[in-house]
């Protein structure tokens, strides 16, 4: 009996532990405090801001995805492979700027132009510069979802950028 009793303590308190550790959280549903505590130690992460304008739109959206899979910030922090997942799938979702194969938005356009613009290697091409640039951003449209996903794969866009200028000689 008294092994029996001293079970139910020790199961007890572990089970209070493990719920004064999450803070209150559910999948879903984290604490204001988990929450914060998200943020803050985001907001420390020196390589976002790398991500610029996109940086508090990525942390939304990988707490979001976080609070979804996670009963508590506690628990997606023991999970490195899995938070890794997600926080690429932010990566896919933020810096791709509502852009999908075949019809990127109006601001990855800007973006790629602007970077175009300024290749000093394409003033080499002439009268033919702006055009190979809207051959490129076509081509680019069609093969990748986004202008971030297109700038993720070199031998991509080096196929796409020779068969443009075989087009235009």
């Amino acid at each position: 009996m008294k092994l029996r009793n001293n079970f139910l303590f020790t199961l007890s308190i572990l089970t209070s532990l493990l719920l004064f550790s999450c803070g209150g959280s559910s999948r879903g549903k984290w604490s204001d405090e988990d929450k914060q505590a998200f943020r803050k130690d985001m907001s420390d992460v020196k390589e976002l801001s790398n991500y610029g304008e996109n940086k508090d739109a990525w942390i939304t959206c990988y707490l979001n995805k976080c609070e979804q899979k996670y009963h508590s910030y506690f628990m997606a922090n023991l999970d490195e492979k899995g938070c890794e997942k997600i926080a690429l799938s932010c990566n896919d979702e933020v810096l791709s700027n509502g852009s999908v194969k075949g019809k990127w938005s109006t601001k990855d356009k800007q973006i790629f132009r602007k970077e175009m613009e300024n290749i000093e290697e394409l003033e080499g091409l002439g009268e033919y510069k702006s055009a190979w640039i809207e051959c490129y951003l076509e081509k680019c449209e069609q093969h990748f979802e986004s202008y971030y996903t297109a700038n993720q794969d070199e031998k991509g866009c080096t196929k796409i950028a020779t068969e443009c200028t075989e087009e235009l000689y």
